[in-house]
């Protein structure tokens, strides 16, 4: 997900609230949120924003780990890799950035793209990381050393999102030219394209099982096609704003869709993935612009416009 910067100029006081629907609230962030990543032991939570910088939080407790500074410009995305041992962040400085997130300490600058960066995302095995950006690459890497393995080059637009599938050997992007990619990841070679009718193409995920992935519509739209691209399974309505985050729960029976604009509370829909059938979903206090759900417990993040991150427990709604 990407927005124009807003970078603050006073840093808020760290707190932690309560707020309806079991929401903990959590503020720090002097820019809007648009990166949220649970790390894969559940234990910490990864937030990027507009202020430059990304904080990690320990849920445990609610109270901030670290905040790593290095970037110049508004942070859009953070992912963590499978093993943990890693967290990746795009930024709109024309960089992403590996750090170990145990020391706070950044490992690799990953240097190429023309223009602000947009997405990461790691593979299965941890062994690859792709980032896409304005100049409508996707660059993959190897995160340990930070060298380039290849440049995949096809979109006409700006690079939004990014999802590999569970078995490593898919990975999906999105752009505003109005078309999705499904790559070959080890041979890094398109396998398909398609051409969803809707505009602008915002954010992407896969389901854990790999089978299907969904994608949010610059005009209120999500869609689910099966993971060859050959078939669009569903159409979800319901949404009456631009649609950056999109996120599958672990067991994959719940689909997650964020929307809003900047100057009013946006709308987390929660779908039935059996059915495609909407369910009782939940209100945010700004703008949605990133969700993440955790791998080991029923929760879910989402950063906002407003500054804000809250995390919802789900045990009551699934």
């Amino acid at each position: 997900m990407s927005k124009s910067p807003l970078i603050g100029t006073t840093l808020l006081l760290v707190a932690v609230t309560v707020h309806a629907q079991d929401a903990r609230t959590f503020t720090g962030h002097a820019g809007w949120v648009g990166g949220v990543s649970f790390s894969p032991d559940g234990q910490t939570l990864a937030t990027g924003s507009a202020d430059r910088t990304v904080k990690l939080w320990h849920l445990a407790t609610d109270k901030e780990l670290h905040t790593l500074k290095g970037h110049t410009d508004a942070v859009v995305a953070v992912a963590f890799s499978p093993d943990g041992r890693y967290l990746a962040t795009a930024s709109h400085d024309g960089t992403a950035r590996v750090w170990d997130p145990a020391t706070a300490r950044e490992l690799q600058t990953l240097l190429g793209h023309r223009g602000a960066v947009q997405a990461v995302a790691f593979s299965h095995d941890g062994r690859m990381l792709a980032s896409g950006g304005l100049d409508g690459t996707i660059r993959l890497w190897e995160p340990t050393s930070g060298v380039e393995l290849a440049v995949l080059r096809g979109h006409r637009s700006w690079v939004n999102g990014l999802a590999f599938s569970s078995d490593g050997e898919t990975l999906a992007s999105v752009s505003s030219d109005n078309t999705v990619r499904l790559w070959d990841a080890p041979q890094r070679v398109v396998r398909a394209v398609i051409h969803p009718n809707a505009a602008e193409l915002r954010s992407i995920a896969f389901a854990p099982d790999g089978k299907r992935f969904a994608f949010g519509t610059r005009y209120g739209l999500v869609k689910v096609w099966e993971s060859t691209g050959r078939e669009e399974l569903a159409t979800l309505r319901g949404h009456t704003a631009e649609i950056w985050a999109v996120a599958f729960s672990p067991d994959g029976k719940t689909l997650a869709s964020g929307d809003g604009d900047w100057n009013r509370p946006g709308d987390i829909r929660l779908w039935d993935t059996a059915t495609w059938k909407e369910q009782p979903g939940l209100r945010h206090t700004g703008e949605v612009l990133s969700l993440s759900f955790a791998a080991k417990a029923p929760l879910l993040a989402a950063g906002s416009w407003d500054k804000t991150v809250k995390v919802w427990d789900l045990s009551g709604k699934r």
